[in-house]
């Protein structure tokens, strides 16, 4: 074996833990937007303050909590996916990953933190 197929090798192996979390981020996701969609379609009664009590509970907040950082993680292996894919200048490419890491993570912030607001 080469130094070159070696290279090669290892290159082709570093992208096989990303894809397998996006995978396990993918099946993860699927039971809790059912789950999600499943719950406000079947809502008798959309008012705030019904909404808010059915956030509230500690099951549903916790499933919320869950869904929203399956989410944000899967979106964040994505854009990272397209953004390596087609943007080819090395310089961008980190500033754009780095970029998208901190807008993804402010928004599951965001998120969370009115979740948080609505528990309490």
């Amino acid at each position: 074996m080469s130094l070159n197929d070696k290279k090669l090798s290892s290159n082709f192996h570093n992208g096989i833990p990303h894809w397998k979390f996006q995978r396990i981020s993918a099946i993860i996701n699927m039971p809790l937007i059912m789950w999600f969609v499943y719950s406000i379609v079947t809502f008798s009664d959309y008012s705030y303050i019904s909404v808010t009590e059915w956030v509230k509970s500690p099951i549903n907040c916790i499933l919320i909590a869950s869904m929203f950082a399956s989410i944000f993680y899967h979106s964040s292996l994505g854009i990272q996916v397209v953004i390596e894919d087609y943007i080819s200048e090395i310089k961008s490419r980190e500033f754009l990953l780095n970029f998208s890491k901190l807008i993804i993570f402010f928004l599951f912030i965001v998120s969370f933190g009115s979740l948080v607001n609505i528990y309490i």
